[in-house]
């Protein structure tokens, strides 16, 4: 029970810290950060470039000593196209550090916004994250409130009651550390291929506090409460709708190992819930990792994000400012997007048109392009966009085609464009319920 409640009081459980309300793993990320101090864009760098070297050696060297462990393999034997994106974030991180280059890139418009303002934040982040996230997930909770909450997520989400945690996770954490608990549950054997892709497409949004920053950035902080609630319901509808659509609908219903059998939580329906839940939590408890093992874990998740996420992350966050700002490119794809906003009455229409597609890109895509806009109905609903879209490439995308998921960038681009129609008539109802 100790490492359950230390895990439910680092990610879940809301703390008042210097005045303001916030979670303990915001806390501790804070503090990971005040060790870094003036060394943090330093140590991001540092990280790419370890991350590039030893991809090379891995990828293109092919050395022995990678190749017979199967974690370095693993992160360091990779497609070349994997290996050009890890080149890329890597050279334009030193390019930023050494402020030599195009002054474009080493600006604080692109390359400090990525760098410092991303990458710096996200690198302390999962640096607690994945060493604590094991305190949530392998000591019984999960099973405790998964089994209370399996009729809900059942008949309305289609999922098993253990993916309640997921989505308490992303809300009111980080929806990046989320999707990192869905893979690790998948990669376990606890969700099916089908049930993972639906978790991580649906429930590992953005948290309460980076609503927030989006809401203010966007200008509509004032409105935030409605604001949220609009897009909560936005959320909620695409979860219930998307799973019964392809490409989450076509997902094979097997476990990675391949196997059909039955999950687990279809079992033993005969007790009490309550009672339910505590046994399959202690059971889970009584296979609990120890010491090492558990360190281990954490140490191993962390090296998939340092290593195999970041670099990439980092390139296609910088490409996406550059595509969004300083080229027509998504002006163009969105020509027909202005008509609809147009015919919603949405002000500054052919401003706003490109920011519905450039999230794809990068969740902060809509909501810079909504601070640019003197307009609170379409700010609210690019700030909404920016939550409710989900799918971005510069994070999500990179964990998920890293990841075992069964989810392609072709899944991605499709279920990025299903979640716009689903959730943009709601915000614009939202828009003008609210501002109007």
């Amino acid at each position: 029970m100790l490492p359950s409640f230390f895990g439910i009081l680092t990610f879940l459980m809301p703390i008042r810290w210097d005045g303001n309300l916030t979670i303990g793993m915001d806390v501790i990320t804070g503090l990971v950060k005040g060790l870094l101090g003036t060394h943090a864009l330093q140590t991001v760098v540092g990280v790419l470039v370890a991350t590039s070297i030893l991809t090379i050696l891995g990828t293109v060297f092919k050395a022995g000593w990678i190749r017979r462990h199967k974690i370095w393999k693993d992160l360091f034997d990779v497609p070349y196209i994997w290996l050009a994106l890890r080149l890329i974030g890597t050279v334009f991180g030193v390019l930023y550090l050494l402020q030599v280059g195009p002054a474009l890139l080493i600006s604080e418009e692109i390359g400090g916004a990525v760098f410092v303002g991303i990458g710096v934040n996200v690198l302390s982040l999962y640096i607690c994250a994945c060493l604590l996230m094991p305190l949530l997930t392998d000591f019984g909770f999960m099973e405790f409130v998964g089994t209370l909450a399996r009729p809900v997520f059942r008949s309305l989400f289609r999922l098993p009651g253990r993916s309640a945690i997921d989505a308490m996770t992303s809300f009111v954490g980080s929806g990046s550390i989320g999707l990192l608990i869905t893979i690790g549950q998948y990669n376990n054997g606890n969700y099916t291929a089908r049930q993972a892709s639906i978790i991580a497409a649906n429930f590992s949004v953005v948290s309460i506090p980076f609503a927030s920053v989006v809401a203010s950035v966007a200008g509509v902080g004032h409105l935030f409460i409605s604001w949220y609630g609009f897009v909560v319901l936005s959320c909620l509808l695409a979860a219930l709708i998307t799973p019964r659509l392809p490409p989450l609908s076509r997902k094979a219903d097997t476990y990675i190992s391949g196997s059909r059998e039955s999950n687990p939580e279809s079992t033993k329906e005969s007790r009490s819930l309550l009672r339910e839940a505590w046994e399959r939590a202690m059971e889970r408890a009584e296979s609990a990792p120890g010491v090492r093992e558990f360190f281990v874990t954490g140490a191993t998740n962390m090296m998939f994000f340092m290593f195999s996420v970041l670099a990439a992350a980092m390139a296609l966050a910088t490409l996406a400012a550059l595509i969004t700002f300083h080229t027509p490119i998504f002006t163009w794809l969105s020509y027909p997007l202005i008509n609809v906003l147009e015919f919603a009455q949405l002000p500054n229409a052919a401003t706003a048109s490109p920011a519905l597609l450039s999230g794809f890109l990068d969740q902060y895509m809509p909501a810079i392009v909504a601070a640019s806009i003197n307009s609170d109905a379409t700010s609210f609903v690019l700030a909404g966009l920016s939550v409710c879209q989900l799918v971005f490439m510069s994070e999500f995308g990179v964990i998920v085609l890293r990841s075992s998921l069964p989810l392609s960038i072709v899944d991605l681009g499709i279920i990025f464009l299903l979640r716009t129609v689903i959730v943009l008539p709601v915000l614009i109802f939202g828009a003008h319920f609210v501002v109007n």
